[in-house]
């Protein structure tokens, strides 16, 4: 169909496969295909060159990754920060909000000791600029996917915000039942497909690539917003500005405990 569109979501790994989720969308949303991918310093052993030849082959009109897109500038440590921080400027925006998440350092950090950037960083770091090579480029706030001469669009997300704006409160950790059990239920009711059965089992990184996936479609269909400073970079998430608090959230309340089943009748 016409109003049909794909896109992909990438959640980063270092230690094990990079898993990355193509979704065919329309009124709703369909798994249309899955990679994984194994990222190594050794070109030989690096499938990196693999997922992006897979990517480019399917034409997303966005590709959404968990993961920063560049180093720390440190905008809200220069004079004239009305808030300062050694957050990016994104990060602070989650980070107000309740919404944790790791630091990303700065290059002169990096440089006097590059452990400072963790190497699923590293990794992110390099999948931005690859992609960029190949012609997709991060939108600005306020961009219209599709518009005539757009690039394809090349989003920094965070699934863990995803799932919290989705729900509107703040989830158990990913490796608790109730903590899937929400991420499962968010991405079912933001109407994402991906299986035949509702007992199924999802491992982390498939949910975290599906809130990446869900993130990019949210932005083709102009439901998405971003925070932070287009300098630095913008961290999208799906849901529209007006549907984003600007107050910090709230633990979620536990769910319901299910009820003994009434006596028979005699």
């Amino acid at each position: 169909m016409a109003d049909e569109h794909l896109v992909i979501g990438i959640d980063i790994a270092a230690s094990r496969p990079c898993t990355a989720v193509a979704l065919r969308c329309g009124r709703t949303a369909h798994a249309e295909a899955w990679m994984e991918a194994l990222p190594h310093d050794d070109p030989d052993r690096d499938d990196t060159p693999a997922m992006l030849d897979w990517i480019a082959s399917l034409r997303p009109a966005a590709v959404a990754i968990d993961a920063p897109q560049g180093y720390n500038r440190r905008l809200l440590e220069r004079a004239g920060a009305t808030t300062p921080s050694r957050s990016r400027v994104c990060d602070r925006e989650l980070l107000r909000r309740r919404i944790s998440l790791c630091q990303v350092p700065s290059r002169k950090d990096v440089a006097a000791s590059p452990e400072a950037l963790p190497p699923w960083m590293r990794v992110g770091f390099r999948y931005f600029k690859e992609l960029r090579k190949r012609g997709f480029e991060a939108p600005l706030r306020g961009a219209l996917s599709g518009a005539f001469g757009a690039a394809p669009a090349l989003l920094e997300v965070f699934p863990y915000a995803a799932f919290v704006t989705l729900l509107g409160g703040l989830l158990s950790r990913k490796s608790t039942r109730e903590g899937l059990r929400l991420r499962v239920l968010a991405l079912r009711q933001a109407g994402v497909h991906w299986d035949t059965g509702d007992d199924a089992y999802f491992d982390h990184d498939s949910l975290d690539a599906l809130a990446a996936a869900l993130t990019a479609w949210r932005f083709v269909q102009g439901r998405a917003s971003a925070v932070g400073d287009e300098r630095e970079g913008l961290i999208w998430l799906p849901v529209t500005a007006d549907e984003l608090p600007g107050t910090p959230f709230a633990p979620l309340p536990p769910a319901p405990r299910p009820q003994p089943a009434p006596p028979p009748a005699r």
